[in-house]
């Protein structure tokens, strides 16, 4: 799924078709699931217990939930730390271990984590492809007419351009979501910056959430274009004390 990648050992159950981890110095690990394939065994199986609140929700949740879990498990092994298990705190934010930071998302049937030990903001957030019509009506929500302008200049449909600034902004809220706790609108943050070739991407502030997160603090982003849908990951330097 990524240009260079790890496999990672897959379990018995089919639940879980195919994994890896990129080799980039902030490793995204990613996993394909099929949720025909869930069931509740697993769970115990795994030592993934599902939480009391997904207990009456609908197979596709529950299936989500296994697969992410089980992949921020490989990704948080790979820090030294095996059979790590993640759960929420009250306002459903990820509990990572003290002295780490991670992120995850998940879209249909792919799972991505993005976890590190290093002083960073991260966000990393996987979407699939919305429809022309959907990225049309939801335009004047999600970007201004600068960002609008710059889209339609890149050699990609718009959908998929679309797509990959919510996928950014969604990245950029994660990241600065445990160092604010603030809600974001899509338009207190702006693209001024896409390199479809090389995968880079970099937004500015547009409103002043804090003193290290003022507005026209720039941040850099990387992206990847899949068959479908877009990943994307956000990282910038944790605000000294």
């Amino acid at each position: 799924m990524f240009p260079s990648q790890t496999s990672l050992a897959l379990p018995s159950s089919a639940f879980i078709r195919a994994a890896g981890i990129t080799r980039d110095s902030l490793p995204i690990a990613w996993c394909e699931f099929d949720q025909n394939h869930w069931h509740s065994d697993l769970h115990q199986a795994w030592h993934l217990p599902l939480p009391e609140s997904l207990q009456g929700a609908v197979k596709k949740r529950k299936a989500e939930h296994l697969a992410s879990r089980w992949l921020v498990q490989q990704s948080v092994a790979q820090l030294g730390l095996p059979g790590f298990v993640l759960r929420n705190a009250p306002d459903r934010s990820p509990l990572w271990p003290a002295g780490m930071q991670g992120s995850l998302s998940h879209t249909h049937n792919i799972a991505v984590v993005a976890a590190t030990r290093e002083p960073l903001s991260l966000g990393v957030d996987v979407e699939q492809v919305m429809a022309e019509e959907t990225a049309e009506e939801t335009a004047d929500l999600l970007m201004s007419k600068h960002e609008k302008r710059r889209l339609l200049a890149q050699p990609l449909p718009f959908a998929q351009a679309a797509t990959l600034l919510f996928s950014l902004k969604e990245s950029l809220y994660k990241a600065l979501w445990p160092q604010l706790h603030q809600p974001m609108d899509f338009l207190q943050a702006e693209l001024v910056g896409l390199d479809i070739t090389q995968g880079i991407a970099q937004l500015r502030l547009t409103h002043d959430f804090s003193t290290a997160f003022a507005s026209n603090t720039r941040l850099q982003a990387r992206f990847w274009l899949h068959a479908g849908h877009v990943t994307t990951l956000l990282i910038h330097p944790l605000p000294t004390k």
